[in-house]
């Protein structure tokens, strides 16, 4: 019919700009990753990160958690408290955020709703600026993320061992011979109760800075995790005015460093505003959840995230995070899959 567009030239592709297939760079990525796909271990490294994930969702499912269908963008997400880029991407006329972690999505449903124990496995997007340690980040990763109304900083911490001691263990006795292969060394079993360190207290006592602190905690700790609390770092992070310290938690694994990262949250708007404030937040764009502090109230409640791609590697001791995917994410630079 005279006047009608061919599909292809309605099809969204033609909103994409496409590869320039004469640069080098662009034909130097695409070798690249085939070559990275064909890696023979990969086959084992991909099957252990699955017996992860589903560990991890077994255990929570067990433990009453439900697991809502996923959101993976919003007008208002984890803001990050250090150096990143946001990822954005038009929806309809809206401008909206990719999502960074399900913390807001979290907060909002248990307030919200009638869901007091809520989790979902979060594909997630991380613009990382001036990155050192390539081998550590990805730009798109998954989350374990889990939040519960019934938790406190402490039972949210018995809980995580709980689920690492399955996760670990079972590797270790299922998966032993084919982790020693990938990794040379055999996977040690967990043992409970974790170390506890609290960070501030280490660096004064060190007489050093956080973060030196934190990786000197890592070297003295060759063989087990262990937990790291009282961080300075995001404004829903509950801190106990009372004593100055932040009541969140990481874990850590050797070598490999951070694993999960939870906390009991700020809750009320008269404390996420001021916390906001402190850290110099725009507060606009938080108004979503802002306002249902403001005109429903949030409710207390503690969780966490485990980094799914940084679990398996702390587990089989992989050279970097981009060990276990087909087509890598490395940030800043070239994607051609």
């Amino acid at each position: 019919m005279s006047g009608t567009k061919a599909i292809g030239e309605i099809i969204s592709c033609h909103q994409v700009e496409a590869l320039n297939w004469k640069d080098p760079k662009v034909l130097e990525a695409f070798e690249s990753a085939c070559n990275h796909c064909r890696n023979p271990d990969l086959l084992d490294i991909v099957r252990i990160r699955t017996k992860i994930q589903h560990m991890i969702t077994d255990c929570l499912i067990k433990k009453g958690f439900v697991h809502p269908p996923v959101a993976l963008f919003s007008p208002c997400t984890d803001p990050l408290n250090h150096e990143t880029e946001v990822p954005e991407m038009k929806y309809y006329s809206q401008k909206v955020t990719l999502s960074q972690s399900m913390i807001f999505n979290k907060m909002l449903v248990s307030a919200l709703s009638n869901i007091q124990k809520v989790f979902w496995v979060s594909p997630n997007i991380r613009k990382e600026k001036n990155v050192k340690d390539e081998g550590r980040y990805s730009t798109e990763f998954t989350q374990i993320d889990f939040e519960s109304t019934q938790l406190d900083r402490d039972s949210c911490l018995t809980l995580i061992e709980e689920i690492l001691e399955v996760v670990v263990n079972t590797l270790a006795d299922e998966e032993g011979d084919v982790i020693a292969r990938i990794s040379g060394r055999r996977l040690p079993k967990l043992q409970r109760p974790l170390k506890r360190y609290d960070l501030g207290d280490e660096a004064k006592a060190r007489r050093c800075r956080e973060s030196e602190a934190e990786d000197q905690l890592v070297l003295e700790n060759p063989q087990q995790p262990f937990f790291l609390t009282n961080l300075k770092r995001e404004a829903y992070d509950r801190r106990d005015d009372s004593t100055g310290k932040y009541l969140n938690y990481d874990v850590l694994f050797p070598v490999v460093g951070e694993i999960l990262s939870g906390a009991e949250r700020e809750h009320t708007h008269e404390r996420l505003t001021m916390r906001m404030n402190e850290l110099g937040y725009k507060l606009e764009y938080f108004e979503p959840i802002l306002r249902v502090a403001r005109e429903h109230g949030l409710k207390a409640s503690a969780g966490a995230g485990f980094g799914i791609e940084r679990l398996t590697r702390a587990i089989c001791l992989l050279p970097t995070i981009q060990a276990q995917y087909p087509f890598p994410r490395v940030p800043e630079k070239l994607i051609v899959f």
